[in-house]
């Protein structure tokens, strides 16, 4: 057993579905029903039906079983019942060696993959298990699997990982659930494609923005994510979904070997939650995607500010406030209270974000630049993982504020004592938020997602973080 796991583990799915019921419910029926509308909508199948003879006994194994290769005129003589054994079927070897050829000439990583059924042949190492690792090795994207109710569990064990999905082949609306399955699956594949290319802007053109300290690059930035949440959100089924592209942008963010982390990590999950807030609230329409670009737009504005009081506490307001009154003393320069300041750049933020989504949302889709992005990420390459969750602390621009603060207080006339309890604060802080940082796994974010019942998001975040894993 121990080996039939490992080549089993190897299986690739984003999708791994059961169909399930006792024998004789129409588990083979359900699975036929389903190549046949899939295929006749342009779809490709993949896989095999068991082909039930007549049963002797109800709610037992019949008592012969053909084999029909989808898409195949001939049905092969698979197993054939007989007492004397343990489980009781013979199998012919001609067939499984005509299988063994038909797996071994699929393409890979084919889009849908059909076994009918898995059970006690399988569990003991007959019946389709010695093709299996062929078929696994091919890394299907969506295998759905015929199952014994009683033989669940040990399915699973064999197979390395849980099913996604439990679908009982006697409910009225099973060929509902599965085509709908795999419609959702094309929908959140297509949003980690968008998630791993924001993702790799952040990664890319974010962090040399922020590293050159280009001016307003926060709201440049924020706008851009605004306009690919809208052109993600056209086609959906449930436009709310895009609220996920934003998380799976800062968990690759979480990956990145350069630049901060922090800021960017929270800026972009603060989007996706305002963004698809507005979207939930108002609908997918021209209010809700302009109301969600400017939520981010004002978030972008008010987020560094917020983050450094975290780190600095009252001090950021005293420094500002020593400022304004050098600058009234010494040049006359009459300065507005720190909130009208705020309020007037987020303001402004708003509008520039807010008129972005805007404009996606009249475009409805992405310009060139954008779509040869999201294409090339099908196939992006390996990316570093940070070594070091102290790495942050190397970085000139997050000793900036403090060094700006603590001058502005010196200047003010504060004891070099207050200042070293500023430093000290703004280090403790920043200790914490990094150990939480650190703390973050995205992988283990896609298997707790996975687990949860959530495949969608897990299959989303889960390929685009597959799709830079250096090749085994």
């Amino acid at each position: 057993m121990p080996e039939t796991a490992t080549n089993a583990a190897s299986l690739g799915a984003h999708l791994l579905i059961a169909v399930t019921g006792v024998p004789g419910t129409g588990k083979t029926s359900l699975m036929a029903k389903l190549a046949a509308t899939l295929a006749a909508s342009g779809q490709r199948v993949e896989g095999v039906l068991a082909l039930a003879g007549s049963r002797s006994v109800a709610g037992r194994g019949a008592d012969e079983y053909w084999l029909r290769i989808i898409g195949k005129e001939q049905d092969l003589s698979w197993a054939v019942r007989d007492e004397t054994t343990n489980p009781p079927y013979v199998f012919e070897p001609e067939s499984e060696r005509k299988l063994r050829a038909w797996a071994k000439q699929l393409p890979d990583r084919p889009p849908l993959l059909l076994i009918d059924e898995f059970g006690k042949f399988e569990l003991a190492g007959r019946g389709l298990m010695p093709v299996w690792p062929e078929l696994a090795a091919k890394r299907p994207l969506i295998v759905i699997i015929s199952v014994r109710d009683d033989l669940l569990p040990q399915v699973e064990a064999v197979l390395g990982r849980p099913f996604d999905l439990r679908i009982d082949a006697g409910a009225p609306d099973a060929l509902q659930r599965l085509q709908r399955a795999t419609e959702d699956y094309g929908e959140w594949t297509r949003l980690g494609l968008v998630g791993g290319a924001a993702g790799g802007i952040e990664m890319s053109v974010g962090s040399f923005l922020h590293a050159a300290l280009v001016p307003g690059r926060g709201l440049l930035m924020c706008s851009l994510q605004g306009a690919m949440l809208t052109f993600a959100g056209f086609g959906l089924a449930q436009p709310g979904r895009v609220i996920w592209v934003p998380f799976i942008s800062a968990g690759l963010k979480a990956l990145s070997p350069a630049g901060s982390r922090v800021r960017p990590m929270i800026a972009i999950c603060m989007q996706g939650l305002l963004y698809g807030s507005a979207v939930q609230v108002l609908g997918w329409n021209a209010l809700g995607v302009t109301l969600g670009g400017a939520l981010i737009g004002a978030w972008s504005a008010f987020q560094g500010f917020l983050l450094q009081y975290l780190l600095v506490g009252d001090d950021l307001l005293r420094a500002y406030d020593a400022v304004v009154l050098w600058l009234a003393e010494r040049r006359g320069w009459p300065t507005p209270a720190l909130p009208w300041v705020l309020a007037a750049w987020a303001g402004i933020c708003a509008l520039v974000a807010g008129g972005v989504a805007a404009a996606a949302w009249r475009l409805k889709s992405p310009p060139a630049v954008l779509d040869r992005i999201v294409e090339k990420e099908k196939a992006a390459g390996r990316t570093p993982v940070l070594r070091s969750r102290w790495q942050e602390f190397v970085h000139w621009q997050f000793w900036l504020p403090l060094l700006l603060v603590s001058l502005v207080l010196l200047a003010a006339g504060r004891s070099w004592e207050s200042v070293a309890w500023l430093a000290l604060r703004f280090v403790a802080v920043g200790f914490v938020l990094l150990t939480l940082v650190s703390l973050v796994r995205p992988a283990r974010w896609a298997e707790q997602l996975r687990r949860a019942g959530w495949w969608g998001p897990a299959v989303a975040l889960g390929g685009a973080i597959s799709r830079r894993e250096p090749p085994k």
